[in-house]
């Protein structure tokens, strides 16, 4: 379901369950199942895999990933190289840092959408992004398409840069892309969407026109499966959420005073 505006509007108030101590509530529920970075799900380790997509607020990520490993949990965080956060001089310490926790850091693909819109070589774009993360100490073997508003727009999946991975998704007709690489050639043992699992919870979900919220899923015994909790949606407290609001809105008018709301 597309994200009702609604969401994006209201969304303190549409997603007031979306805070930390709601997200610490949801971990105390995971205390006695096999939880499991995605690279080890992937080789057919664990019960459960929690997935995280930051496509925006890495401070965020960075407290969730603290919540997590004061309990003993093991996450995996796929960061997106199209996001503000990724030319901050502080994206290496704080991945670092992710790993420290005991996490494991991801590569969250946009590669089609610089093919399509930038007219960039994806290759190219890959090795340097993957060279930097490395370079810097970060070890990176698994890779998440990121549902960038391009691939609606021109119906086009993230995945259909990669050879193996590049399947017809529904929705996503045009799969003509400039250039198909190997993901064995650039280190990378998995795909995030293509990791076999029983059952699968996203809060890019809507129910009702409200986001799905993992303390909402229902965990069943000896079923694998995998968690995906976006960062971007989770602040300290309802106020945080209307700040983060108040923000957004200040930052629209003075990039276009004349836009109207939206």
């Amino acid at each position: 379901m597309k994200e009702p505006l609604s969401s994006r509007v209201l969304f303190p108030f549409t997603e007031r369950r979306f805070t930390y101590g709601e997200y610490a509530r949801f971990l105390e529920r995971l205390g006695d199942r096999e939880v499991v970075p995605m690279r080890e799900f992937a080789r057919g380790e664990g019960e459960l895999a929690l997935r995280h997509d930051v496509d925006s607020r890495l401070e965020s990520a960075l407290e969730l990933a603290r919540l997590e490993a004061e309990r003993g949990l093991r996450a995996t965080y796929f960061v997106l190289h199209t996001a503000p956060y990724w030319r901050e001089p502080s994206l290496l310490p704080q991945l670092r840092r992710l790993q420290e926790l005991g996490h494991e850091v991801g590569f969250h693909n946009d590669l089609v959408t610089l093919q399509l819109v930038e007219g960039l070589d994806a290759g190219e774009v890959l090795g340097r992004e993957l060279e930097r993360l490395r370079a810097g100490g970060i070890e990176v073997v698994g890779a998440a398409a990121h549902g960038s508003p391009w691939c609606h727009r021109l119906g086009f999946h993230n995945n259909y840069v990669f050879a193996g991975w590049d399947e017809p998704r529904p929705g996503y007709p045009n799969r003509d892309v400039p250039e198909k690489l190997d993901p064995a050639e650039f280190g990378l043992e998995y795909e995030a969407y293509h990791v076999p699992r029983d059952l699968y919870f996203s809060d890019s979900a809507f129910i009702d026109g409200r986001r799905a919220h993992p303390a909402d899923v229902h965990l069943e015994p000896g079923k694998r499966t995998i968690v995906l909790v976006h960062p971007c949606h989770w602040d300290a407290s309802v106020a945080a959420k209307v700040r983060r609001l108040a923000a957004k809105v200040a930052t629209r008018a003075r990039a276009d005073p004349s836009a109207p709301p939206r």
